[in-house]
């Protein structure tokens, strides 16, 4: 008898998880997905972006046009770095 509330409760805690989360994901969902699908041309990003006190606003055009110029340049290093023991 005991065996079978156990194994009850397991089947009705999943039932519940599964239908509260299939109530529930509308919700959650976001509907702006679909427009993500199509991408945008860098001028209609007309917004700036506040980079700190170091560089200051700059908009989207100004940022592309620096890395399009200054590229980032590849890892001259390629081996793995050493793991230390951390112990406890």
């Amino acid at each position: 008898m005991k065996t079978l509330g156990i194994i009850l409760f397991c089947i009705f805690s999943l039932v519940g998880t599964i239908g509260l989360s299939y109530a529930l994901y509308p919700h959650t969902s976001s509907p702006s997905v679909g427009l993500s699908k199509q991408a945008k041309s860098m001028e209609d990003f007309d917004v700036e972006i506040d980079l700190g006190e170091d560089f200051g606003p700059m908009t989207v055009i100004d940022l592309m046009g620096y890395y399009l110029e200054n590229p980032p340049s590849p890892s001259s290093t390629t081996t793995v770095p050493k793991r230390q023991f951390g112990g406890c």
